[in-house]
């Protein structure tokens, strides 16, 4: 089996390799999925990143959390390699921060608190996710810091399925997500 690394290398690759016209396709397929979810309508808040490179797109999907009454929160990295997520209420909120990523500007009445249970749903990316939910990250760990504190509440990992492999290489400590969505439908076991 490859290593972590060899993964997210190659994973990587054949996702710059996509067309930008294909990626925007597949990022509206795939916010269509989620949006029609029980997950995503059951939540109150919807933990969501922002779209960065060559990930899928979830400039759409806030939109739509917007439009029907979700509160949305997206990830701010502070010191030591961490993450907090800040409420936003408009796009215009964000600046680019962490190596260029759109962040929101920390003020403390905008900090969310650690989701708990199923009004809180987390939409994450990745390099690389496997049917059982295993993600690899971008190796900086932010995601798996925070998904420690936040276990209990549903996890949607959003990826495009060249970046879906059977199995990918899992430790004891790494938390699941619930499902992925590609444009392909939802990449799971079973």
């Amino acid at each position: 089996m490859e290593t972590k690394k060899e993964i997210r290398c190659n994973s990587l690759k054949k996702r710059r390799e996509l067309p930008l016209t294909i990626r925007r396709e597949y990022s509206r397929i795939i916010t269509d999925q989620v949006v029609s979810h029980p997950f995503f309508h059951c939540a109150e808040v919807v933990y969501c990143y922002v779209g960065f490179r060559e990930e899928v797109d979830t400039s759409g999907l806030i939109q739509i959390a917007w439009a029907m009454g979700k509160t949305v929160a997206v990830p701010k990295v502070i010191v030591d390699h961490k993450m907090e997520f800040y409420k936003i209420t408009s796009m215009k909120e964000l600046t680019p921060g962490y190596q260029g990523i759109l962040e929101p500007t920390p003020q403390p009445a905008y900090r969310m608190e650690v989701p708990k249970g199923e009004q809180a749903l987390i939409i994450l990316p990745g390099a690389a996710f496997d049917r059982e939910g295993n993600r690899i990250g971008y190796g900086k760990g932010f995601y798996d810091a925070y998904l420690q504190k936040a276990s209990s509440c549903r996890k949607i990992g959003l990826a495009f399925s060249i970046q879906c492999l059977e199995r990918i290489p899992a430790e004891i400590h790494d938390i699941c997500v619930d499902m992925v969505v590609t444009e392909v439908g939802d990449y799971r076991k079973g």
